[in-house]
């Protein structure tokens, strides 16, 4: 018995050897285009920068290179045994040739070891790491995206400009001037103009960077109502800003992966979809109430926050008593219009009147119903205060208050009651979109979890079905040399890889989803085959 071992520690010597050479110069070549790649996207890093880019790529090209090098070393060192008739002396001693296998067996299964748990938690960990070294120049990206066609985008609005100005001292801070914006509801232009200047301010979190803007000297056109107007701030926020890298389920890791398989509507992404369906089924609600409340007596009644409404002098806030002879829905669930309507304006004990040909009533866009308010906008308006009396074509009021048991309600709200809830809409559901999306959100999701569970245990499993095909195919072809190990351990290589890709673009689609899961696992299952195949039936001649 001592002979097979003394054997087993020559080739597992010999594939050390050959694996290490292979994996440091692989590991090299694919850290510094990662780098370089970086570079690129930054436009200018300092040496410093260059270093930490390097330190955080470089791991992870050897989580990749790992299993290449194995299977090139177990090819190209049972190849040259194989040449040099080691096997055939081997049988002829009466030794099983199986039993040599054993430092393939073992350097694949390392391998396959450590290439699943570098995919599943080193990988996540540099990428997130690298996202950070690449987000430290802001100002830098934010150059970038003004400069593509398609501007900046931040939360609704879509801004240009000619010059932009970052404080040296402060990363979180960038002033653009001479700016021009657009700002979008889906893919529908709502307004759009010009603004002396812009300021940008980042606001860092644990897991994303917030961004607000402060938006000077605007002009601007409200294609709804067709008018030009003059605005001297506007205040844009998004939930997240344009320079991040964002939510991607390949990034994370193992634990998180399967966190979020079981809480789906947790998932970023998801839960942004989820807000927003939350959010447009508040505003319809709140629609829906107001209309109600009309139909009671033709009176609505509101409050400024922090009003108190039977007596507004104690809460520092103003009420407005509406009455109109017609009140109704208008379509898409945009708000409630009424006709001739008379608006009672109350201030600490100060009652101003408005008369209006027409009034809109619409909640205010925000992310969550309890920060949206009510606006009243007036049209061909008689302002009546004291003995005093003004015409105006527009006026807005408030905003006012959402009640809060309204908005509580809404809140606390499940998805399943969100996706299931009904509306008073006479025609189309105007949530169907909103809807839509979070189905599509939720089980993408699910589907996209799945599928990267997969493609980390396929391409892991895989590297011992290669790396014993490679060790046999080597033998049978005798591939001593780089060139000829090299082809032989290609070919198969590529088959599983480009199974495994494509297994997963099929099992991220609803239709495809199990046959994605299938494709992915096929390559393995032939290659396991031939595997199999040459050791029982090839190796006996």
């Amino acid at each position: 018995m001592m002979i097979p071992w003394t054997l087993e520690r020559y080739i597992f010597r010999e594939m050390g050897k050959t694996f290490l050479l292979t994996a440091t110069a692989l590991t090299g070549a694919l850290g510094l285009g990662g780098g370089v790649m970086q570079m690129v996207e930054l436009g200018e890093v300092t040496p410093a920068q260059l270093l930490r880019l390097m330190a955080l790529v470089l791991p992870v090209a050897a989580a990749l290179t790992l299993p290449v090098a194995a299977l090139f070393s177990a090819t190209a060192t049972y190849g040259r045994l194989s040449a040099d008739n080691e096997f055939v002396a081997c049988r002829g001693g009466g030794i099983n040739l199986h039993v040599l296998f054993l430092p393939a067996v073992a350097l694949s299964l390392a391998s396959a070891t450590v290439t699943f748990l570098f995919i599943s938690f080193l990988i996540p960990r540099m990428i997130q790491n690298l996202g950070q070294v690449v987000e430290s120049n802001v100002a830098g990206l934010i150059e970038q995206r003004l400069n593509r066609p398609r501007g900046l985008k931040l939360g609704d609005y879509r801004i240009y400009a000619d010059e932009m100005q970052a404080d040296p001292d402060r990363n979180d801070t960038v002033a653009l001037h001479r700016v021009a914006f657009v700002q979008t509801k889906g893919e529908t232009w709502v307004r759009y103009g010009s603004a002396l200047s812009v300021s940008l301010n980042f606001d860092r979190q644990a897991d994303r960077i917030r961004a607000a803007a402060v938006m000077s000297g605007l002009t601007l056109f409200d294609r709804k109502e067709g008018s030009f107007s003059e605005v001297g701030e506007l205040e844009v926020s998004a939930p997240e800003a344009p320079v991040l890298l964002r939510y991607q389920i390949k990034f994370m890791n193992l634990w998180e992966l399967f966190h979020y398989w079981a809480n789906p509507t947790e998932w970023p992404p998801v839960a942004e979809t989820v807000e927003r369906l939350r959010t447009a089924v508040g505003r319809l609600k709140v629609h829906e109430a107001l209309l109600e409340d009309w139909k009671t007596d033709k009176t609505i009644t509101l409050s400024s926050v922090g009003c108190v409404p039977d007596a507004p002098e104690q809460g520092g806030g103003r009420t407005f008593t509406l009455r109109a002879q017609r009140a109704e829905a208008i379509p898409g669930g945009d708000g409630v219009e009424l006709t001739d309507a008379v608006i009672s304006e109350k201030t600490n004990g100060k009652e101003r009147m408005h008369a209006a040909r027409r009034v809109v009533l619409e909640v205010v866009r925000a992310k969550t119903p309890a920060e949206s308010g009510i606006r009243i906008e007036g049209y061909e308006v008689r302002v009546t205060d004291g003995a005093q009396t003004v015409e105006r074509a527009r006026e807005e009021l408030g905003p006012a208050e959402i009640p809060p048991q309204l908005a509580g309600r809404i809140a606390r709200l499940s998805v399943s009651e969100l996706l299931e809830m009904e509306t008073s809409a006479a025609t189309a559901d105007p949530l169907a979109e909103r809807r839509k999306e979070v189905r599509e959100q939720l089980g993408g999701t699910v589907r996209r979890i799945a599928a990267t569970f997969s493609e980390r245990a396929a391409f892991s499993f895989s590297v011992l079905v290669l790396v014993l095909l490679g060790a046999v195919l080597g033998i049978v072809f005798r591939g001593s040399q780089a060139v000829v190990a090299f082809g032989i351990s290609f070919v198969p290589s590529l088959f599983v890889i480009i199974l495994i890709v494509t297994g997963k673009q099929l099992s991220q689609n609803t239709g495809t989803h199990i046959a994605g899961l299938a494709t992915m696992w096929s390559g393995i299952v032939v290659t396991a085959f031939v595997d199999w195949w040459t050791l029982v039936r090839v190796l006996r001649r």
